[in-house]
């Protein structure tokens, strides 16, 4: 509103200053009449002149003086009167140069009204979708002060007119000046010369004032809002840029405009976008923003036509795909174009520059669809082309692993994936390939083998380097000691790595001399160094065998001289099992002391009877097997064999009174000599019980029974009694004491195994019967809970 009022009042000043001048125009056009007639009057006296000489007779040269002096005295009143006339030409001069130089001024001021007009200041560029600009609104004060600028406008206006007609009139007065007569015919030369360089001057000021008005028009249609126009900067504070653009006044461009790291210097060419011709205190309001995105625009479409690449940063991602920051302009990437793979996290591309092709542009909706999928795959298909021509086989070319997996490493080796087996890696062995190599390594590889219709390539890596089992019988000779480290373990030995790609093997035989070794992990560990002696090479095969024992010397060579047979020696229980036990004779040296070997008398079912693991011993040698490597061990060789003297402490027929050990179904063990501890056997129909089934009812251990000798066996060390022999002949009721008393016992016993068996029974029926109770009354439970659901719910 306020913009149409100023525009209404300067319209009513224009059209004053305009009828004003109209009617100026008006007396200057019959001042420029009047000049015209004169003008022919005196081309008509000058014409008759001419005439009036050309009659007189040329031989008259002596009365030529008197009639110069006649024409001089003659001419003077004429001379007056044409300095009058020139006086009267001068002054209508002077008014139509007034008039030339008011009209000017008229029409600048009618361009500075046109420019200011509401319609023509409403009209701006459209604005981009980049951030928009808060263009400062003027107060009301503002615009006063812009009336007030404008008055003085004028009035300046004015005064210059009024100093171009001063000037032309002291220009007019000099010319008026009376001059000394001359001759006519040089009048009239330097009349020409005077009207000529008048012209001259006339055309140069008409010419000059021209371009003035040009520049002045040129300049006004350039600036204008909407256009992107080039200025010098003038001045920089520290809120603001100052910039020439070729108008009135310097414009305005916020500094924060420019960018943080951008150095603004003064003298400076830039370009920006002017927002509004006059904004505050009458300067125009620029924008280099707006003018770096209009170019943008302008680029993005060139680029869109010719499929250039564009560059941009990813500013955020959205749904659908990542929103691209092109030099102020947010373009769209949708996610199915990001990359030729399919990812499933974009959020990693956030802030990373990136090379981009234009798919969709449309300016009119401010939407620009950009895929950097295009750009991959035409980079991948020219470094295909490229890498295609240079492949060959035992080519050496650089890689990035790409992908690593159990068999092997893909490598990338510029647009085609080579794959690198593990078997080609190292001429070591190594379990997995991420043991060499981690995804993203640079490698250098060898072309092996290639295919260019189906693209593939196979790898090598430890091609790269000589064949380590070459010569190796000559850096590895038999019997020589060599170090290394374990790098793998199995049942059977283990794996030593001589240098990168040689391996020995020690085998679980060779480990110890001593030692009875099942498994490597009992000797050594992944890992460890070790010192070992090289027993076979196989070039052809790749296999070295190694032993560990051999390092030092067999102990086995010289056990027969340490511990000569009949020998005793004394050390710890090692190790306890079914068939004996196992005593150290020296350090890794064990000895077996059997269990016939234990006791010369006693039946000795299991050796934990006699012996304990950790117990200190002491043994008598039997036997040394060197290739074996076996030493055999005995306890009761101690002392002497009391069987030896058997058949005289127990003849044939010979009464005894023994002691019961043990009762087995096969009749009774007893002890018939305390002392060398000699064991002997009654059979159960011997035991002298008529029909007797189960001897274990009828006697009990350490029972003390007659016996009568009935067999002495020193070679098989056996020896048996009888107390059915014993009673035989003897009085009956001894006999039948005897027999009376082991009969109440195998009563007593019986009626004892039958209560037993009823309260077994009993117990059993009453847990069963509580069982069945527990069981029926859960039931019932559960069944009252399941029909008060049942109720609840038709509830």
């Amino acid at each position: 509103m306020a913009d149409n009022v100023q525009a209404k009042t300067k319209k009513e000043e224009i059209s004053k200053v305009v009828k004003e001048e109209e009617k100026e125009t008006k007396t200057a056009k019959k001042v420029v009449e009047k000049e015209e007639k004169k003008e022919e009057k005196k081309k008509k006296v000058t014409k008759k002149k001419k005439e009036e000489k050309t009659e007189e007779s040329p031989e008259k040269t002596d009365e030529v003086e008197e009639v110069v002096e006649e024409e001089a005295t003659k001419d003077e009143p004429k001379k007056a009167e044409e300095s009058g006339e020139i006086k009267e030409e001068n002054e209508e001069k002077t008014e139509e140069v007034a008039v030339d130089v008011i009209e000017e001024k008229v029409e600048i001021i009618e361009d500075q009204v046109e420019d200011t007009k509401p319609e023509e200041a409403k009209e701006e560029a459209p604005i981009d979708n980049a951030e928009k600009e808060v263009i400062p609104e003027e107060t009301h004060e503002e615009k006063k002060i812009e009336e007030v600028n404008k008055m003085t406008v004028e009035e300046e206006v004015k005064e210059e007119v009024d100093e171009e007609v001063v000037e032309k009139l002291e220009e007019v007065k000099e010319q008026s000046e009376p001059e000394t007569p001359e001759p006519e015919v040089k009048k009239e030369e330097k009349k020409k010369k005077v009207t000529k360089k008048k012209k001259e001057e006339k055309t140069e000021e008409m010419t000059s004032l021209e371009n003035q008005i040009k520049m002045y028009e040129e300049t006004m249609e350039t600036v204008r809002s909407g256009n992107i126009v080039e200025g010098n900067i003038i001045r920089v504070d520290q809120t603001e840029v100052l910039i020439d653009i070729g108008f009135k006044a310097e414009g305005i461009v916020p500094i924060s405009e420019f960018g943080e790291d951008v150095e603004i210097k003064v003298g400076d060419k830039v370009s920006v976008y002017i927002v509004n011709r006059e904004g505050r205190n009458g300067r125009p309001y620029l924008s280099k923003k707006r003018a770096d995105i209009q170019k943008t625009w302008q680029e993005l479409e060139e680029k869109s036509k010719t499929n250039e690449v564009i560059t941009g940063t990813v500013a955020k991602r959205v749904k659908g795909g990542l929103i691209v920051d092109v030099n102020g302009i947010n373009t769209f990437l949708p996610a199915s174009q990001v990359s030729t793979k399919t990812l499933p996290n974009l959020d990693h591309f956030v802030g990373k520059e990136l090379d981009f092709r234009i798919i969709n542009y449309n300016r009119e909706k401010e939407n620009i669809v950009i895929s950097r999928k295009i750009v991959i795959e035409k980079e991948v298909e020219k470094q295909k082309e490229d890498l295609m021509e240079k492949l060959q086989i035992d080519a050496e070319i650089d890689g990035v692993v790409k992908n690593i997996m159990e068999y092997g490493v893909f490598v990338d080796l510029g647009g085609i994936d080579g794959l690198l087996h593990i078997s080609d890696m190292s001429w070591g062995h190594i379990t997995h390939p991420s043991e060499m190599l981690n995804i993203g390594d640079k490698i250098k590889v060898k072309v092996l083998d290639f295919n260019k219709d189906s693209e593939k390539v196979s790898l090598g890596l430890k091609q790269l380097v000589p064949h380590p089992w070459k010569n190796i019988e000559i850096k590895y000779p038999e019997g020589s000691k060599v170090e290394g480290k374990v790098t793998n373990l199995t049942n059977y030995g283990a794996f030593v790595e001589l240098e990168k790609g040689v391996e020995g093997l020690i085998h679980v035989s060779e480990m110890s001399w001593t030692k009875q070794i099942t498994h490597p992990k009992q000797v050594l560990k992944v890992g460890d160094a070790v010192n070992a002696i090289v027993l076979n090479v196989d070039k052809e095969e790749h296999r070295i065998s190694l032993g560990l024992k051999q390092v030092e010397p067999n102990p086995w060579l010289t056990i027969g001289v340490t511990h000569p047979i009949e020998s005793t020696v004394t050390g710890k229980i090692k190790n306890i099992t079914n068939f004996g036990a196992f005593m150290e004779v020296e350090k890794d040296i064990d000895g077996l002391i059997h269990i016939s070997d234990l006791s010369w008398t006693k039946r000795i079912m299991h050796p934990s009877e006699i012996l304990k693991k950790g117990q200190e011993v002491t043994a008598v040698v039997l036997s040394i097997d060197r290739v074996m490597q076996r030493i055999a061990l005995g306890l009761k060789q101690l002392q002497d064999d009391p069987w030896e003297k058997i058949e005289e402490c127990f003849p044939i027929n010979s009464e005894h009174e023994i002691e019961v050990i043990k009762i087995i179904t096969k009749g009774a063990l007893v002890l018939a000599d305390k002392d060398s501890g000699i064991e002997g056997f009654i059979p159960t129909s011997h035991l002298g019980i008529p029909g007797l089934e189960e001897p274990e009812f009828a006697f009990d251990p350490k029972e003390v029974i007659p016996v009568k000798v009935i067999e002495a066996d020193k070679e098989n060390r056996r020896l048996i009694f009888s107390v059915k022999t014993y009673f035989f002949g003897r009085d009956e009721d001894e006999v039948n004491a005897f027999v009376q008393d082991h009969l109440e016992k195998i009563k007593e016993r019986r009626r004892q195994k039958v209560e037993k068996a009823s309260e077994k029974k009993a117990t059993r029926e009453a847990a069963e019967k509580t069982t069945k109770e527990a069981a029926e009354k859960a039931t019932k439970e559960v069944a009252e809970k399941e029909t008060k659901e049942t109720d609840s719910s038709e509830k």
